[in-house]
């Protein structure tokens, strides 16, 4: 059986007495276990004071996601509610579709503070206020969901709360990812106006199979292009310094790139030499790049399978080396198209 993880979120206040309510993000349950390639589902719960004349109709889910999983066109969210028909005599939704709205502008933003984004898509904005949320190593961004089609409305003074589930259907990538995702409910029509739509961003951390591409690290090494398949040629990028620390290796010359080619049969075959097929060129005082053929390095034929390669960096002598804390052979690296 698998278990959840849940991010239990306090009450919202409101911080003046003329605000009428507040909608609530309550709780996030997210599997614990994730691997590559599957499909999750999240359950992203909140509350509905009836007094902010906000209805679900009036509701939008802001999501902070890896772009490699494009959650636009692949994530489903459905939208369920209770207690409208207990409090109103209205239907509750029951997994009504939620639509993307990240490509229109957002609403409103004539608040003293929100005058910036004014203009803005609604993803512009989010990333403009919220950045990345700590995920400095990978490729992230804001997508905004809106109920579709029932419109709600609701305006009374009792206690009770309309209690809302967004379900999303959730399609993840071939990366093992580590990163942080964000959520939060927003008003789909007043946008960040409504004082009672304010503070409930919620981030929590995921980790999808070994989580070894870690979005939360600045990254030492990158290729050029991103997608790259173990029979194309392309770059191994090693930055001597990233996030403000400065490795072994800055201010060298001369940096080598070493390591090893894992086959599909297990075989492993190393290079281990220091000299001009090793040599990196240096692009500024801190990066460093070699262009390769995977087989052609590790001196294979163009027709040997390939299953993982793994690259360390080092100086003239050998007497520095720069290599992954998380794998034997070195930094990781893995084709991303097939």
């Amino acid at each position: 059986m698998k278990k959840n993880i849940k991010w239990i979120v306090p009450a919202i206040i409101a911080t003046a007495l003329f605000v009428a309510g507040c909608i609530k993000l309550t709780e996030i349950i997210i599997p614990n276990k994730i691997e590559t390639n599957s499909t999750i589902e999240i359950h992203v719960k909140g509350q509905v004071k009836p007094e902010t004349d906000y209805g679900p109709e009036g509701l939008a889910l802001a999501i902070l996601a890896p772009k490699a999983w494009d959650i636009a066109n692949t994530a489903e969210l459905t939208m369920t509610t209770t207690n409208l028909q207990s409090m109103y005599g209205v239907a509750d939704l029951k997994d009504e579709k939620m639509v993307v709205i990240s490509g229109e502008e957002i609403p409103k933003c004539t608040d003293a503070e929100d005058l910036q984004y004014k203009g803005m898509s609604w993803s512009a904005a989010y990333y403009a206020k919220n950045g990345d949320m700590g995920n400095v190593g990978g490729d992230v961004e804001w997508v905004v969901f809106k109920n579709g089609t029932t419109e709600v409305q609701v305006s009374d003074k009792r206690p009770s709360y309309v209690e809302v589930d967004v379900k999303i259907k959730l399609k993840i990538g071939d990366e093992p990812i580590k990163c942080k995702m964000a959520f939060e409910f927003v008003g789909a029509k007043e946008g960040w106006e409504n004082a009672g739509f304010k503070d409930n961003l919620t981030v929590c951390d995921v980790v999808v199979g070994d989580g070894s591409v870690n979005y939360l690290e600045y990254p030492l090494t990158s290729t050029t292009p991103d997608v790259w398949r173990y029979g194309d040629f392309f770059a191994v990028n090693f930055a001597s310094e990233a996030g403000g620390v400065q490795t072994a290796l800055y201010g060298e010359t001369d940096i080598y790139m070493n390591g090893t080619a894992i086959l599909e049969d297990g075989t492993e075959v190393k290079i281990e030499r220091r000299d001009a097929f090793t040599k990196m060129t240096r692009l500024d005082e801190k990066t460093y790049q070699k262009w390769i053929f995977p087989t052609h390095y590790f001196g294979l034929s163009n027709k040997t399978k390939l299953k993982d390669l793994y690259f360390y960096f080092t100086n003239k002598d050998g007497s520095k080396v720069v290599t992954s804390n998380d794998f034997e052979y070195g930094f990781q690296f893995r084709q991303k198209a097939k």
